[in-house]
């Protein structure tokens, strides 16, 4: 098991050509606790200094047009340095539409510019939790492919250790399925919450920060949420409906005019907790229409069987 003084000690490179991106992120970690951070500007030394250092973490810029060698290329070559194909990247855009093709690279998850305080420290803290595990997992396998070799290699004592080959051979399988499971970046739940009070942003986040099961993605307003729903499809679409461009109505209405997106559960959480306002919504279209303040243990319950429902019905 990993521990708070094992994740604050992990090896992290900051990759950007952005001199300030840098030490922002620089210092958002050393705040925090970290202690062990290196960073570069130059995208074409990240490969030899991983060789070097391996890292537990490398939070890489996608784009950057100074140096001549993009986040991508980055990605392709650690691919021939991590050979079991765990990239631990987490890579830095400011574009929505980068993020899907990201995670198709390989890259583990995201950060989005500008950096938000809460959402960089929670999504670090969790890849480099991950991270560990999978290390840890990797060497314990290791040991025990190791001793199962020692043991077939005793021919004389074969017959008394066939129990033992067998249990520990199992036991590596259940090992490596548990270890797969718990790095693959589908495994987590992908909300999308449409909301521009800060205050209600920060009580999701904080929430959905406490839920390793779930991953938030946000916007702070319908027009940016239906891109970024678009985009990356998320299984759950949160959204608020007094927004400040268009309600959460036309919110829902698009998503369910775009087949790419109609099959995605949208809840909404309004103020307005009045009958009428609750009824129009469920007549309206929305999966849950759920008042603040948040009842906890309902909207945990809502999320949970929204997730539910859009297994049921995948993406066309």
């Amino acid at each position: 098991m990993t521990n708070s003084s094992d994740i604050l000690n992990a090896n992290i490179l900051i990759v950007d050509d952005n001199s300030a991106d840098v030490l922002l992120l620089e210092k958002i970690l050393r705040t925090d606790g970290y202690v062990s951070i290196a960073s570069t500007m130059d995208s074409k030394q990240v490969l030899e200094l991983h060789r070097k250092h391996r890292y537990d973490l490398i939070l890489l810029d996608l784009m950057m047009p100074d140096t001549g060698y993009s986040g991508y290329q980055v990605m392709e070559g650690l691919k021939e340095i991590e050979l079991d194909g765990y990239l631990p990247v987490i890579v830095i855009t400011a574009h929505p539409d980068h993020k899907l093709r990201a995670l198709q690279a390989g890259a583990r998850d995201f950060i989005s510019k500008p950096f938000d305080l809460v959402d960089v420290l929670v999504r670090v803290r969790h890849m480099l939790k991950v991270r560990l595990l999978h290390m840890t997992t990797k060497s314990y396998i290791n040991a025990l492919e190791q001793k199962v070799g020692e043991i077939e290699a005793s021919r004389e004592h074969i017959c008394r250790q066939d129990d033992e080959i067998r249990r520990l051979h199992d036991k590596i399988r259940s090992l490596e399925e548990c270890d797969a499971v718990a790095h693959l970046p589908d495994q987590a739940h992908t909300l999308l919450y449409i909301e521009d009070k800060a205050d209600s942003m920060e009580l999701i986040k904080q929430i959905i920060a406490r839920h390793p099961e779930f991953r938030l993605l946000t916007a702070v307003n319908g027009n940016l949420g239906i891109e970024i729903a678009r985009a990356s499809l998320p299984e759950v679409v949160l959204t608020d409906i007094n927004l400040p461009d268009i309600s959460g109505f036309k919110v829902l209405e698009t998503l369910r005019s775009d087949p790419g997106t109609a099959h995605i559960p949208v809840i909404a959480l309004s103020a307005n907790a009045m009958p009428l306002s609750i009824e129009k919504g469920i007549e309206a279209g929305f999966f849950r229409y759920l008042t603040k303040p948040i009842k906890l243990d309902e909207f945990i319950e809502a999320l949970n069987v929204a997730c539910r429902t859009a297994a049921r019905e995948p993406a066309p």
